[in-house]
């Protein structure tokens, strides 16, 4: 907790003076709410999981106030790749917040910002395929019939801009080290 006070102090102000980052500001404080939610989710997810995993008269009477509830397995494994998929991108808030952290301080192109926007496209191509095998697996309608293969071509677009963000900064680090360099 103390990590994301210091955070929120760090955002309000990059010179001791409240308000000189606003969108900054807003873009953390959107960093940690979602950072919350995915941690909430994983949990939600893992509790979902294990209650599917045993059986119970309580998992029994979820399943039967449900009109069409698929097979308990099936529910299992749609919660496991549920709490992967918000564990990664838990893992893509928390770098995310680290590159917004070094642009609140005045120094984007850092190298470790260039290695955190390629862990960030790699980690969300990750999941992306994950989610894309996991949905072919277990299926939509609840029937493992792998008949389906579920390709979003929005995610894969971003997927490249991140890419194509971390190698302009890639290049702006490089310029900014021969600046340095230069008398």
């Amino acid at each position: 907790m103390k990590m994301i006070i210091d955070d929120l102090d760090q955002a309000t102000s990059m010179d001791g003076s409240a308000g000189s980052a606003p969108m900054t500001r807003a873009l953390s404080i959107l960093l940690i709410v979602g950072q919350i939610v995915m941690a909430v989710g994983f949990v939600l997810m893992l509790l979902m999981a294990l209650i599917m995993a045993v059986p119970s008269e309580f998992r029994d009477s979820l399943l039967a106030e449900a009109k069409t509830a698929p097979e308990p397995s099936i529910l299992l494994g749609r919660c496991l790749a549920g709490a992967v998929l918000a564990a990664g991108w838990f893992f893509v808030l928390k770098l995310l917040r680290k590159v917004v952290k070094a642009v609140i301080h005045g120094d984007p192109f850092l190298p470790e910002n260039v290695a955190r926007l390629r862990n960030i496209w790699v980690v969300i191509a990750a999941t992306e395929v994950f989610r894309m095998f996991a949905y072919y697996i277990i299926g939509s309608n609840g029937e493992m019939d792998g008949s389906r293969l579920d390709i979003r071509v929005g995610t894969w677009f971003f997927i490249f801009i991140i890419a194509a963000i971390s190698e302009a900064f890639r290049h702006g680090a490089a310029l900014r080290a021969e600046q340095e360099l230069t008398i």
